[in-house]
């Protein structure tokens, strides 16, 4: 009788919890969604095994319902079905097993009329469920809600607004979770399983071919391919057992040093050759218990958010320029605050926390303004309107940590720091953080600013946290800048869809210049089937009976120094430039420039067709173009006033071919059965190599065909052959 009244005890005192009550009230929805429900729906929807059931019901612990036929008592036939009331004991019985750690045997049969007794009432707790559903991650929707939805704009709204925010850190944080405590090696298969109740660390229950008796279990699974999959299972098992090993992720020697943690139940797996590109050291641990303890905290939301029967698919996306809420990201601050923890008092150890971005990547860094595009519940701070200035806040932890790549800690504020901070809108802070978005390989991309209310807020365990969920928000801003390029863009493939770089649309493509040698190649093939006499027609000269070609690149020394010094965007620019005035210099340098047609072919590769110009002509030209590119040139570097750069010291290097038309005819003769295909090809080829060979000698340089030698030679201008005489 004693045990007795101590198991009641601890059950009146763990029921009065409002945390406690709140779990159950949401199990009691989703088991009140299905009306009355088969032993089977009913053990899917509070993780119990049909056995389970079963036992409890020969306890007398639950008394299903049994349909019968006829008038016979003895005509039991069907399932057992679970009315409202057990469905509401089943809810209560659940919060005692996972959080009371009781047994079912200390659970009284008469369990729901002591909830009744002590639980606040129903309409309470569910406004108070409704007022967080703006904001929490996860949600309080009851599980079914988003299937049975009918209308498009209410489907949408929960799906964006509650089923995205938690399966986004759901995914991310366990993909994060298996890099720090694995090492990634491509080609090989690595996971983590969440089991959702709890199993005895023994050898037993970590035999791969045993796995399915954890049961219920969230799986985080990296493929071959580096594709990661996040899914809920009944119970996880391989095809071949045999091929994987299973270790706790936080194994015995640091089970003791370590904090009580749901997440210690966490299984990794990998295969059987790969165990010693497991992690498994305390920072590691340490970091991956925190960030996995709320999705264990609200497996009870699993079957809605991630189970059977969810099959929307939600590209996440932002809108940069209004004032309007990113649910993504505003779920993830008010993670970042849950993950801060709470006090002794129950009050939380963080207090604010905002996402910032800048407001124009078009000026240089040291020069953008950042303002808030996301924030927790409770801060202050106005979406869209909060902002800091290099010009007015010189002191700003978000512009200094965006600026410097840092991570800017303050963990206890000077008199002056407190009063120079807005009060009505942070409060009395004490410490504050600001942690940058992206910057280890770049830029970058924003700050999350979090402050707090005690001195020495954020440790270096914390500061971890922090930034894992800084990498989850970097994926995100990746993704949305992305989406927004492309959305851009995508209607000027409609009128043109053969340019993909607007910076070279006023340029013919290398198709361009294939299909008008091609052309030009027909025009002969049809002359000389039809014997006639071999010319192709010009712009302005009439017919003419020889066709040739100039390739120009700027030397490689040149590029890699324009890369290495000021970045692949600059030296995209000095291509364009290069082409602009090439296409500028043409009606100086080429007295009949209408029969010249420029191409860019790539990168900083361009091509010349000449039609009536002798091989001294073509030469000659080429020597001149040369010349002219020589030197500096200014690149425009973005749209802004002022944005030039001016590059010095550019040099280039030229290819020269050059064909008569009986040479061509040749070619095409039906005895040398070459089709234009395979002739234009040649053509191609041998520029091609002509310019290569200007690349190979260094650069600054002409290589021409020579007829006498049958074979390209650098070219050598008149003053060059005067000196060498």
């Amino acid at each position: 009788m004693a045990m007795d009244e101590r198991n009641l005890q601890r059950i009146a005192r763990h029921l009065k919890d409002e945390v406690a009550q709140r779990r159950v009230y949401h199990n009691i929805q989703r088991g009140r969604n299905e009306v009355t429900v088969t032993i089977g729906r009913a053990s899917r929807l509070f993780g119990f095994s049909e056995s389970q059931l079963r036992d409890w019901e020969k306890m007398g612990l639950i008394k299903p319902i049994r349909p019968r036929e006829g008038t016979d008592a003895r005509q039991v036939t069907g399932q057992r079905q679970y009315s409202f009331t057990e469905l509401d004991k089943l809810a209560i019985i659940r919060e005692l097993l996972d959080e009371a750690h009781l047994t079912p045997g200390a659970i009284p049969p008469n369990i729901d009329e002591i909830w009744s007794a002590l639980a606040s009432p129903l309409n309470t707790s569910q406004q108070i469920f409704e007022e967080e559903t703006d904001y929490t991650l996860p949600s309080d929707i009851p599980g079914d809600l988003a299937t049975q939805t009918e209308h498009i704009n209410k489907r949408v709204t929960i799906a964006y607004r509650e089923s995205l925010p938690w399966r986004v850190y759901a995914s991310r944080v366990l993909w994060l979770a298996l890099l720090l405590i694995y090492e990634d090696i491509p080609g090989f298969y690595a996971g983590l399983i969440l089991p959702a109740h709890d199993y005895r660390p023994d050898e037993p229950s970590l035999d791969p071919a045993n796995l399915r008796t954890l049961g219920e279990s969230l799986i985080g699974w990296l493929g071959q391919t580096r594709a990661f999959f996040t899914f809920l299972t009944p119970e996880p098992l391989f095809e071949y057992p045999s091929d994987y090993i299973v270790l706790p992720l936080c194994p015995p020697e640091l089970r003791m040093q370590l904090p009580a943690s749901l997440a210690t139940r966490t299984l990794i797996v990998v295969q059987r050759d790969e165990i010693q590109h497991v992690r498994h050291n305390e920072k590691a641990v340490r970091t991956v218990l925190r960030l996995l303890e709320p999705l264990y905290e609200e497996q009870m939301h699993w079957h809605h958010y991630i189970g059977e029967g969810m099959q929307d698919i939600i590209a996440p996306g932002m809108d940069f320029t209004p004032k309007l809420t990113d649910a993504v990201l505003t779920g993830l601050t008010n993670m970042t605050i849950r993950l801060g923890g709470k006090n002794a008092d129950g009050q939380t150890r963080w207090q604010d926390c905002c996402i910032f971005l800048p407001t124009n990547t078009n000026v240089p860094l040291q020069q953008r303004s950042l303002v808030v595009r996301a924030k927790s519940q409770h801060a202050r701070h106005t979406i869209g309107v909060t902002s800091v200035s290099p010009e007015r806040h010189v002191t700003s932890l978000s512009l200094r940590a965006y600026q410097s790549s840092h991570i800017i800690y303050r963990p206890e504020l000077a008199r002056e720091d407190i009063l120079a901070l807005h009060r009505e809108i942070e409060g009395p802070i004490h410490s504050n953080i600001a942690v940058p978005i992206g910057g280890e390989t770049g830029l970058p991309l924003g700050v999350m600013y979090v402050t707090s209310y005690e001195r020495d807020a954020f440790s270096e365990e914390d500061q971890r946290i922090l930034r894992m969920i800084g990498k989850i928000c970097e994926e995100l801003l990746h993704t949305y800048s992305i989406r927004q390029h492309i959305s851009d863009t995508i209607a000027d493939l409609l009128e043109d869809p053969g340019t993909v770089d607007p910076l070279f649309k006023d340029f013919a493509s290398e198709h361009d210049f294939l299909q008008d040698l091609a052309e030009i190649l027909h025009t002969i093939k049809g002359q000389v089937t039809h014997k006639q006499v071999w010319t192709i027609p010009t712009e302005m000269d009439g017919p003419v009976k020889e066709i040739s070609f100039i390739a120009i690149d700027i030397d490689s020394m040149v590029q890699e120094l324009i890369a290495n010094s000021y970045g692949d965007q600059t030296l995209h620019h000095l291509h364009k430039a290069i082409g602009l005035r090439i296409h500028d210099l043409l009606p100086a340098l080429f007295s009949n420039h209408l029969n010249c047609q420029l191409y860019h072919i790539y990168g900083g590769i361009y091509c010349l067709l000449l039609r009536g110009f002798t091989l001294e002509r073509t030469k000659n030209n080429a020597e001149r173009l040369r010349k002219a590119l020589e030197g500096s040139i200014a690149v425009k570097q973005s749209d802004l006033p002022g944005a030039a750069l001016t590059l010095p010291d550019i040099s280039v290097h030229l290819g020269v071919t050059w064909y008569p038309y009986d040479k061509l005819a040749e070619f095409l003769a039906p005895h040398h059965m070459r089709s234009v295909t395979d002739v234009r090809s040649t053509l191609y080829h041998s520029l091609e190599f002509a310019l290569k060979l200007g690349t190979d000698t260094g650069g600054n340089i002409i290589y021409a065909w020579d007829p006498i030698t049958q074979t390209y030679t650098p070219h050598q201008s008149g003053e060059e052959q005067q000196k060498n005489r």
